[in-house]
């Protein structure tokens, strides 16, 4: 009785997923789900386009059909009538049950926005990019239709979020924690975009690149993303090699991308590169736009006075070799050896070959250097960190952004920073000295000069203060126009 029960189940998802993909093509379901799905695929035989094809796939499959499934499915139409093709259809599900999420119902969004958050919604690490999705989709709710979602744990297609994954990605910073009950309650369904936007704010899960590349060439959506940057490639010396084997599943989706929005220049230019480069093969490639990122602070809590003390020199970060960290430590006691007194704070957490680095911390620390190391903080404690140092180092070798540096700057403490790329694209507007950040002399001087040199501190210091505001809410706006307004590949 109980596998009766479960073969049931999965009839009755079957027959609404059918039904759903009949009423977004504008054929209202009859009740004989077999004489619907002969004329779906009587529709994806008359349609010259791949997208109705890719439409029916999803709805009888239970996931998102990958390139070489929709190409064999066109094959078939070719060849067969609509009732065999029909036919081979579900025993290609009776075949590969375990492709799919068969005891699912689907939602079909019609040109409308999705939002895929996966990882946001799956995790509580909060850096640079889970930052950027948990500051811009509160603002989307406030003031857009949407619809965000997680994956199925296969990967291999969009759901909706549970209730704790909700509050990651849309109330991260609040207290509440959903009802257990509603959690327990919570029953995932598919969602599947239909002649509408798909935007992607983070770096997907490589296992969701061949159905995401699928839906970005195929199924008649726009899928748009964030570009952020492209390290993994351009600096792959930088950085483990299974992150450009990721990245590689990456790119297979952004060149069919219908539009990138790079966060800063240096970003926008990596990425409108590769759009030029696929031209190659025969396609358009993404339009590249510039959304640069904001340096919106917070309102400062209840104010609290400096501690009194040696001066407090701030460097933000994971410990990774493309944040350049040991020239930070190397100058530092270059400093501490030429008897200058001051505390070198980093506040990161560890990253791809950080195990050396952290041991030598330990060292340091050990040999009574002035230096603490505190790992991850809270929202809270950073902004207060950054108010309280006479002055930050983001000497990062390749950043998309480099959001220490505009996040210092917006509390009016100046940094010494990169002279290249982004870094040196925010450091124009005031507040900073740039160096080579491979120089270890150059380096050692900059510090040197903020440690030991009161009136360039204020000077730079009054260049933060007056530098253009641009706000999480003037981003969220702007990322809006340009990523869920572009219109349908149908």
């Amino acid at each position: 009785m109980r596998e009766r029960g479960r073969v049931g189940g999965l009839l009755g998802a079957l027959d609404q997923r059918v039904a759903a993909a009949a009423q977004a093509l504008g054929r209202p379901p009859g009740t004989d789900t077999a004489g619907t799905l002969c004329a779906l695929v009587a529709l994806a035989r008359r349609s010259e386009k791949s997208d109705v094809a890719w439409l029916v796939l999803a709805a009888v499959l239970g996931t998102l059909p990958v390139a070489g499934e929709v190409q064999s499915f066109r094959r078939v139409l070719e060849t067969r009538s609509d009732d065999e093709a029909a036919a081979a259809l579900l025993a290609d599900v009776v075949r590969r049950p375990w492709r799919g999420e068969l005891e699912l119902e689907m939602d079909v969004v019609v040109g409308g926005v999705v939002v895929n958050v996966d990882f946001c919604a799956r995790h509580d690490i909060h850096t640079g990019i889970h930052r950027v999705v948990r500051e811009t989709l509160p603002r989307w709710a406030r003031d857009h239709e949407h619809v965000a979602t997680a994956n199925v744990d296969s990967y291999g297609a969009l759901r909706t979020l549970a209730p704790r994954e909700l509050q990651r990605v849309f109330d991260y910073a609040g207290d509440s924690r959903p009802d257990p009950a509603a959690e327990g309650a919570y029953q995932p369904r598919l969602v599947v975009p239909w002649r509408g936007v798909l935007v992607i704010p983070e770096i997907p899960d490589p296992r969701f690149g061949p159905a995401l590349a699928s839906l970005a060439e195929l199924s008649g959506n726009a899928v748009t993303l964030i570009g952020y940057d492209m390290i993994p490639v351009v600096s792959a010396d930088l950085r483990p090699h299974v992150d450009a084997v990721r990245f590689g599943h990456y790119l297979t989706v952004v060149k069919h991308a219908a539009r990138v929005a790079g966060i800063s220049v240096s970003a926008t230019t990596e990425f409108a590169g590769f759009a030029h480069a696929v031209t190659a093969q025969g396609l358009p490639g993404p339009e590249v736009l510039e959304v640069v990122l904001p340096a919106d602070v917070p309102p400062p809590a209840p104010a609290k006075a400096k501690a009194a003390g040696r001066p407090r020199v701030l460097c933000v970060g994971s410990h990774e070799p493309h944040k350049n960290h040991r020239t930070v430590l190397y100058a530092a006691e270059r400093l501490w050896r030429e008897g200058l007194d001051f505390e070198l704070e980093f506040i990161g957490g560890p990253g791809w070959q950080s195990e050396s680095f952290v041991a030598h911390l330990a060292d340091v620390v050990a040999s009574g250097r002035p230096l603490v190391d505190r790992g991850r903080v809270s929202d809270e404690e950073l902004w207060q960190a950054y108010r309280d140092a006479r002055f930050t180092v983001f000497l990062s070798v390749h950043e998309g952004f480099g959001l220490p540096v505009v996040e210092s700057l917006a509390c009016g403490t100046p940094v010494v920073t990169t002279d290249f790329g982004s870094m040196a694209e925010i450091a124009e507007d005031g507040g900073c000295r740039t160096v080579d950040p491979l120089d270890d002399d150059a380096v050692t001087e900059a510090m040197r000069r903020l440690l030991v040199d009161d009136d360039e501190v204020r000077r730079l210091r009054q260049e933060a203060l007056r530098r253009p505001v641009r706000t999480w809410d003037d981003y969220a706006a702007d990322l809006w126009d340009v990523l869920a307004t572009v219109g349908s590949r149908s």
